[in-house]
């Protein structure tokens, strides 16, 4: 079983919708529904572009724990490298970005961003997560139906990497933790409470390995980001546009809301060749409801509001030099009894370090 079919049966029964599992499912990684997913499937005259990317790990090892109070479910597997601070940016010594110099040339977009021959992209995730807790032993994670009580609040932290080879028809490497690192509570701080999250949140120092050739594998769906995975999506921004409108009304019906989660996830991977991530930079830009929210240096800070499926604000922070997101962040909107955490306190946020490397360390 794959670690999103292992993420869908510790939340089978939770009481959370087809949409609100498919999105927490795609979420670091992404946003289409699993009706989508099974559409994609089935499909064999277009490439198949798997809204499950870079995040995959952090989603799959945050979002296997959405429903803890479901406490007879099979744990996940999954799990996260823990820094100290509530800023999730690494803080150890990063491996150098590439210089504007290596990589294929500087008449391609992003020039200095693709590993040479033998080397790899290395995309280093760091995600915090804010968890509930109700008063009945629940916890759990935004979005969820009702409205239950909460008495108190956490930010968990998980830590995953990703080795993409130059030569995509290689092998791909994951890994997947420590995870659940406690990092902030809210609410009541006693030992009672801190014992508690413990018990029913608990620390995952393990680290897990996952291993494909040809592409990330997800079950029996084709290899993601492997050799021809990214030929059918145009690389003119509107046509790019025109297409996923395109292929979600054939999926069962067009939503905007569809069309720009798809972008946003495709961006957060962070394993596409520079000229797609030229091309869907570009076709956030047009789309419209992609306002800049701030600018530091050459990094742009892009917000974005949902509506239609689990409202919600998002950001994105992609570096203009690179084509790579450095940060993104995500607030839901949520019910009455959940303000004893801070408002600037996001839901979800994840820090991007992407360099090329020689070799799998």
């Amino acid at each position: 079983m794959d670690v999103f079919e292992r993420v869908r049966e510790v939340n089978r029964g939770a009481g959370l919708s087809e949409e609100h599992l498919t999105s927490a499912r795609a979420r670091l990684l992404t946003g289409i529904d699993a009706g989508v997913a099974a559409e994609r499937a089935r499909r064999v005259r277009r490439p198949l572009f798997l809204v499950a990317g870079a995040v995959a790990g952090v989603a799959a090892a945050t979002a296997g724990v959405v429903m803890l109070s479901q406490l007879t479910a099979p744990e996940p597997r999954v799990e996260a490298v823990p820094v100290q601070t509530l800023d999730p940016r690494p803080h150890g010594d990063p491996l150098p970005r590439p210089s504007a110099t290596s990589g294929t040339g500087a008449t391609e977009p992003f020039p200095g961003t693709t590993p040479q021959a033998g080397q790899y992209l290395q995309i280093r995730y760091t995600s915090d997560a804010l968890y509930f807790r109700d008063g009945v032993g629940g916890v759990f994670r935004w979005p969820r139906s009702g409205d239950p009580q909460t008495i108190s609040a956490a930010v968990m932290r998980s830590h995953a990497v990703d080795y993409v080879p130059a030569d995509r028809a290689g092998t791909w490497v994951s890994r997947y933790g420590p995870s659940m690192e406690r990092v902030e509570l809210f609410g009541t701080d006693t030992e009672v409470m801190r014992w508690t999250w413990d018990s029913l949140a608990p620390y995952r120092p393990e680290v897990s390995e996952l291993q494909s050739v040809g592409g990330r594998q997800y079950g029996d769906l084709p290899p993601v980001g492997g050799p021809g995975y990214y030929d059918a999506a145009p690389r003119d921004p509107q046509g790019l546009l025109d297409y996923w409108s395109s292929f979600f009304a054939e999926a069962g019906g067009a939503r905007d809301d569809s069309v720009l989660m798809e972008i946003l996830s495709q961006l957060k991977q962070n394993i596409a060749p520079p000229d797609v991530r030229s091309a869907y930079l570009s076709a956030l830009q047009l789309t419209g409801r992609a306002t800049v929210d701030s600018t530091a240096g050459s990094e742009v800070t892009y917000r974005v509001e949902f509506t239609d499926i689990d409202a919600r604000t998002e950001t994105i922070t992609i570096d203009s030099t690179t084509g790579w997101v450095v940060e993104s962040a995500i607030w839901y909107v949520k019910q009455s009894g959940h303000d004893l955490v801070p408002s600037g306190v996001p839901d979800e946020r994840t820090t991007y370090d992407v360099s090329i490397v020689d070799a799998i360390p």
